[in-house]
């Protein structure tokens, strides 16, 4: 396994915890009554529900991967992956805006939806490396699939 492939391994475990210490914040900063650092009922619900449940689905779709030999993302798994961060990314950046609601509200779907395929992807990824039936080609340093 190339150090790329390991980086992108160790992507999804990295930001779970990054994800899930932003979440315990948020619980922390809410029951100490501190909602400003909460700019927005957006952040609010980005820091109480939309992080820990990214951490919880990186932590699964990490475990789903670390069960292939060799424990390795597809390309489309890179993209999804890629796909998750730009949009927590843009999530956070418009939590710290009051008036950027709306913004949650066509986020959070896309993320959900980019998470169950992400999970589905991985898992189905998995099963067929597992039953022989899919095998990735890793040649000096790049990982390609069918």
């Amino acid at each position: 396994m190339t150090s790329g492939e390991r980086m992108w391994l160790w992507a999804q475990p990295l930001l779970a915890v990054l994800a899930a210490v932003a979440g315990i914040a948020a619980w922390v900063v809410q029951a100490l009554g501190a909602f400003a650092f909460l700019p927005s009922v957006q952040a609010v619900v980005t820091g109480t529900f939309v992080l820990p449940g990214l951490a919880v689905s990186l932590g699964i779709n990490h475990l789903i991967v670390m069960a292939r030999r060799p424990a390795v993302l597809t390309s489309g798994e890179k993209i999804l992956l890629g796909v998750q961060v730009l949009i927590v990314v843009v999530t956070v950046l418009t939590s710290l805006d009051p008036a950027a609601l709306i913004a949650g509200f066509l986020l959070w779907p896309l993320l959900i939806a980019a998470a169950v395929t992400a999970c589905v992807t991985m898992a189905g990824t998995t099963l067929r490396m597992r039953r022989g039936e899919y095998a990735p080609v890793i040649e000096a340093g790049v990982s390609s699939a069918p």
